[in-house]
């Protein structure tokens, strides 16, 4: 075949491919369009989940009749007019093309009216051919997107359900409403309000917006952030180590008011964690990062979710610092911590304790002594040496032998009251998923409706389950038993202040039962006398 130039409408739906994935794709593009017109409200409605039926509407400045042609042509932007505009880019979308690549792969309907127009013009387009009609309408802008990929039948085959797809926009708006608090927002499905969130006028207001899309839990948890350095500054809300998810789709990061997803500043958050947080453990947080617009480029990739910073060291660095100044405990304790987590050359020698077990390996001999300095660590003293005890690791490795080699079912006690755990609409299909699963490994719960459940059973071997943490935070929506048996593990509402002595004098003679595989997991760190001496003067403060 001879070399040609492909036609418009080809190239549009090549275009499209890489814009517009799903209906999730076309609401976030319509948003961000509203919100660089200006918009103070946006109403989304929805049929059978964005699959056939997408409907934006705001009052923002709208688009002048002449224009309503170009706003469906490819590379025609009110954003940008010359090359070196790219480095000043202050607007959502700048590259001319969502309209067109929504266009060419829907059936689109497009009014609109500026202020100092008499009256609305309509814009129908289907496939290739478009007229335009006046129409009576406020001020604003209204796009309504019909039949999504009717014209690319193989793209519509890896379409998921109804119920995914909603999902996935519910998701593009509360991340599009994090970014856009002076925007009231409302949503609809089958037409059924589904969302409903008033501007934000007041800092009350804004908590209560936070509240609604990322839960009470993380609100009372969470640490406050406001810092500004030069040509930088970031402010939001991260969650301490006590609130944590089994992945980190909790981490909506925004840069200039534009969410991102960066691999560098992830990584920044994770080292900020690192000694706070076990391995497969994320923080949550909102973030909203000011940065000269100069210093960033987010003409990286189409969705302009990568972007790619002049000075990546500098962003790095200055996000880790600031929030491990957050985070840091007032005591010296998180070296020693971090010690114990990352350094594997720091272990014991296997037969260094033996003298201090009892004969009958059970118990702790008489001459041994500890004190607890926070919810997870103690200092154990025995006549040898002193050591610093992770025993949160301690009691995960023992649940971890005792519920590995249990038969399913579990055995489980009935709670004599039920409890009940509120969810996110997005979590019920995967929660529906591992009923059965979770059944068998002794955790009963009914559905009270999409967004709550009710449980009635507990495993008895797993005594201190944080229900609330378990549910609000189940792995992937494929996960297996396995998955769910580790999630269950990692979620136990351990505190070593709590326990009693005989519970801690069990625990601590496992862990000199186990020594080598303590050692393995970096459980137990020899403390000289100086690190001794300072954490018992400090621990009453830890």
């Amino acid at each position: 075949m001879r070399i040609q130039r492909l036609s418009s409408a080809v190239a549009n739906q090549i275009a499209a491919g890489e814009v517009i994935e799903r209906p999730a794709s076309v609401v976030k593009e319509l948003l961000e369009n509203a919100l660089d017109a200006g918009a103070t409200m946006v109403a989304v409605e929805l049929g059978f989940g964005g699959l056939n039926h997408i409907k934006v509407s705001d009052n923002g400045h709208g688009i002048d009749a002449e224009d309503l042609p170009l706003a469906i042509a490819a590379h025609a932007t009110s954003k940008i007019s010359a090359l070196n505009d790219l480095y000043h880019i202050t607007t959502m979308g700048f590259r001319g093309e969502a309209l067109a690549s929504i266009a060419s792969v829907s059936r689109l309907t497009l009014s609109s009216k500026p202020a100092h127009q008499a009256h609305g013009m309509m814009l129908s387009m289907d496939e290739y051919d478009y007229n335009t009609q006046p129409t009576p309408r406020n001020q604003g802008t209204t796009i309504e997107v019909r039949d999504l990929f009717f014209n690319a039948p193989v793209r519509k085959t890896f379409l998921k359900s109804e119920r995914i797809e909603y999902q996935a926009i519910e998701l593009v708006v509360k991340q599009f409403a994090l970014s856009a608090p002076g925007v009231a927002l409302t949503m609809k499905h089958n037409g059924k309000q589904t969302l409903n969130l008033a501007k934000v006028t007041c800092e009350q207001s804004r908590l209560q917006r936070i509240k609604k899309l990322f839960g009470q839990a993380f609100l009372t948890d969470a640490v406050y952030i406001d810092e500004t350095h030069e040509h930088f500054a970031i402010q939001g809300w991260i969650s301490q180590h006590t609130y944590q998810r089994s992945q980190r789709d909790r981490q909506w990061i925004y840069l200039n008011h534009r969410l991102v997803k960066d691999k560098l500043l992830y990584q920044a958050i994770g080292q900020a964690y690192q000694s706070l947080l076990h391995p497969g453990r994320y923080a949550s947080c909102v973030l909203y990062i000011s940065i000269a617009p100069d210093q960033v480029d987010v003409n990286v990739h189409p969705t302009k979710h990568e972007v790619r910073f002049r000075q990546p060291r500098l962003v790095h660095s200055m996000m880790v610092s600031i929030l491990t100044q957050q985070l840091r405990p007032p005591v010296p304790l998180l070296d020693l911590v971090t010690e114990l987590q990352v350094q594997p050359e720091l272990v014991l020698e296997s037969g260094s304790l033996t003298t201090a077990m009892a004969p009958s390996g059970t118990v702790l001999s008489k001459d041994a002594a500890w004190m607890a300095i926070n919810a997870h660590f103690v200092i154990l003293n025995l006549s040898t040496a002193s050591y610093l005890v992770d025993m949160f690791a301690v009691h995960q490795h023992a649940i971890n032998a005792i519920v590995y080699n249990m038969d399913k079912p579990w055995p489980h006690r009935l709670l004599l009251v039920p409890i009940r755990v509120d969810i996110e609409r997005s979590m019920y299909a995967s929660l529906e998923r591992c009923q059965t699963d979770l059944s068998l490994l002794g955790i009963q719960f009914d559905f009270m409706a999409e967004t709550s459940l009710m449980i009635r059973t507990i495993p008895l071997c797993l005594p201190l389950l944080d229900l609330g943490a378990f549910f609000l935070s189940i792995p992937s929506p494929h996960c297996d038993q396995q998955d769910l048996i580790r999630h269950a593990i990692a979620c136990q509402s351990f505190d070593a202040y709590h326990m009693s002595s005989n519970e801690r004098d069990a625990l601590l003679a496992y862990c000199l039962q186990h020594w080598d595989q303590m050692n393995q997991i970096h459980a137990c760190l020899r403390l000289d006398l100086a690190k001794c001496q300072a954490l018992c003067a400090q621990g009453q403060h830890v």
